[in-house]
């Protein structure tokens, strides 16, 4: 768990902030959108449909929000409530906005869900909230394709804010394109308290371009280029002389009435404090930084984007830290990710989470799987990552029990599968050797797809590798399984999903207890969905056969509808079929609360997983 509570075995089920909420997505494949489409049914995204609790028994408030990689935090109150929500760009081109909802008994913020792609903007690769022009509302810049910077006006109001994108990019005075690398994210602040928004670009040569607007209400606001090298600043990171893609903040730490500023960039563990000595008026930052907080610097894997505000409203500023992941093992913080930290009296700094928002999460690349492996009736969920994040040789497949029923699920994390030595592993589950249980077909990063027999029982399993190599797939790797009865002959046939796209059909010409698998094709049905196809089986539609669900890295999720029969299928693209969920999907479909409706669990990059329920 985050902070210094138990200990990190438990630690893929992250943060305590409360988040309620129930939404759908559309739009961009990057990311969450505002309602999914489905042709073969509708189905609803839901981020808490059902009770989720950790190893330790403690409700998981937002389970199925996706996990987080890289987290681009910003604070800014977006519906005029008074209190300053939580935004986090983990997708390109979208925006998650979380609500403030209240607080917990220590005092810290609860968020609500409202929304994964927040009004519909491609913001690229970063955005800023801010009172350009002294309307009292937030207007907003973002990265534009090719580095450009787009700022879009808010013509609504402070608590219905609606934003319209201007005509041209950002210019300087001359009418010059200003230009801000992609990964650099930029910051707008009045540095010198002359009402007028300063525009800062972080370069990757350690130095820092110094704008000031020219005239807010203009149509498209000019600024001006006040120094190409603003205080003379030439920041050298922890690594020597390296520079590399930055963040930074502005902000009065310190409250002396002048800003100070943090910074963040690829090369640097923690934050850089350069503090100023000046005034307001006059701002001199210093040229020899701090390490920050000075009692306990942060240290992450680097690349570390901070976010200031009063979160518990006790007129101190408070500190969110998203973690982008930089030179230092960016491994290590596939979940702990987004930092908080808040103010004492006496003006210290308290780390509270290094996880703030309580998620299912198990590091990156999550691959679900769904099967009922204790015999109780219901579907248990199985989680498998690309690479645990604190035991390097391997991944891990993460257990949550099904502690419910059959029609309402409720979930418990039961610690993860003894399996060890392999990444991507890859979780398919059927009875290959016809006594009744299920049987573990797993595949990882290589060609082979193993297959580990269960010699326990029904209610009690124990998976024995029977074979490490069931299969070996003719070229590729990140075999992902499916396990279903393609020709109807009552034994289970084996899909085979790969790195590149397409799909290899096993045809078990053995029997229903002694299973013999015979490549059939290594491109079958000319099935290609681009890179990393992840196949499920399931009759998704009632008609008595076997669909295919396929997750992809660039296409989403793509829907094969089976023309053929049970005896024969024959699989064909369902243009209409959409439900758009983060990059690099994994499905699994089942019917998870009984309805009769096939329910969705797609892994995400981010580590989690989303859920949407059929409709």
């Amino acid at each position: 768990m985050t902070g210094a509570g138990p200990k990190r075995t438990a630690a893929w089920l992250t943060g305590a902030a409360a988040l309620i909420g129930c939404v759908g997505g559309g739009g961009n494949p990057a990311a969450l959108g505002p309602g999914p489409r489905a042709g073969a049914g509708t189905f609803e995204y839901q981020a808490a449909p059902f009770p989720v609790r950790d190893s330790t028994g403690r409700a998981v408030e937002l389970p199925f929000l996706g996990g987080l990689n890289i987290p681009r935090p910003q604070l800014a109150d977006l519906d005029g409530d008074g209190h300053e929500d939580l935004i986090i760009q983990e997708y390109s081109g979208a925006m998650l906005w979380l609500a403030r909802d209240g607080s917990d008994t220590e005092g810290l913020p609860h968020y609500r869900y409202r929304t994964s792609q927040y009004q519909g903007i491609d913001v690229g690769e970063w955005s800023r909230f801010v009172d350009v022009d002294g309307d009292g509302d937030l207007d907003l810049f973002a990265e534009w394709p090719s580095s450009y910077i787009r700022m879009y006006r808010n013509v609504g109001s402070r608590a219905v804010p609606r934003y319209q994108a201007l005509a041209d990019t950002l210019r300087d005075a001359s009418g010059a394109p200003i230009f801000a690398d992609r990964q650099n994210i930029a910051q707008f602040v009045d540095i010198d308290c002359n009402a007028k928004v300063d525009l800062f670009i972080g370069r990757i040569q350690g130095t820092i371009l110094h704008y000031e607007i020219v005239d807010p209400g203009a149509a498209v606001p000019r600024f001006r280029l006040v120094s190409d090298r603003f205080q003379d600043l030439e920041i050298i990171t922890g690594q020597g002389s390296m520079h590399g893609a930055n963040t930074m903040a502005f902000v009065d730490h310190d409250v002396d009435g002048d800003l100070d500023l943090f910074w963040g960039d690829f090369f640097e563990a923690g934050l850089l404090l350069f503090e100023n000595a000046g005034s307001c008026r006059e701002p001199r930052l210093r040229r020899e930084p701090v390490r920050f907080p000075a009692d306990a610097p942060l240290v992450t894997s680097g690349y570390n984007a901070p976010a200031f505000s009063d979160l518990d409203g006790d007129g101190r500023l408070d500190l969110v830290v998203g973690v982008l992941g930089g030179s230092y093992d960016p491994i290590k913080t596939t979940i702990a990710n987004l930092h908080l930290f808040t103010r004492t009296p006496a003006g210290g700094w308290v780390h509270r989470r290094e996880q703030l928002l309580s998620m299912i999460d198990v590091g990156s690349e999550a691959i679900p799987s769904l099967a009922d492996t204790d015999g109780d009736g219901d579907l248990d969920l199985y989680l498998a990552n690309k690479i645990e994040p604190f035991e390097r040789q391997t991944s891990r497949i993460y257990r949550f029990e099904n502690v419910g029923t059959a029609r309402a699920p409720a979930f418990a994390m039961r610690g993860s599968l003894p399996i060890r030595g392999r990444y991507h592993q890859a979780p398919a589950w059927g009875d290959l050797d016809g006594d009744g249980d299920f049987d573990l077909v797993l595949g990882s990063y290589g060609a082979a797809v193993g297959w580990w027999r269960n010699d326990g029982t029904k209610t009690s399993p124990r998976w024995v590798e029977a074979d490490s190599a069931l299969v070996r797939i003719t070229r590729g790797s990140n075999t992902t399984p499916a396990l279903g009865d393609l020709d109807g002959d009552g034994d289970l046939d084996l899909l085979i999903g790969e790195a590149s796209g397409t799909l290899n059909l096993y045809r078990n010409e053995g029997t229903a207890s002694a299973p013999r698998f015979v490549l059939i094709s290594d491109e079958y049905g000319g099935i290609d969905v681009g890179r990393r196809s992840v196949p499920a089986l399931v009759d998704l539609d009632g008609d008595g056969d076997l669909d295919l669900l396929m997750g992809s890295d660039d296409q989403g999720l793509v829907l094969f509808r089976n023309q053929g029969s049970r005896s024969e299928a024959r699989f064909v693209a369902d243009s209409g079929f959409r439900v758009d969920v983060p990059v690099i999907s994994a499905p699994a479909a089942a019917d998870l609360d009984g309805d009769g409706r096939v329910d969705l669990i797609v892994g995400t990059s981010g580590g989690g997983a989303v859920y949407f329920r059929g409709r």
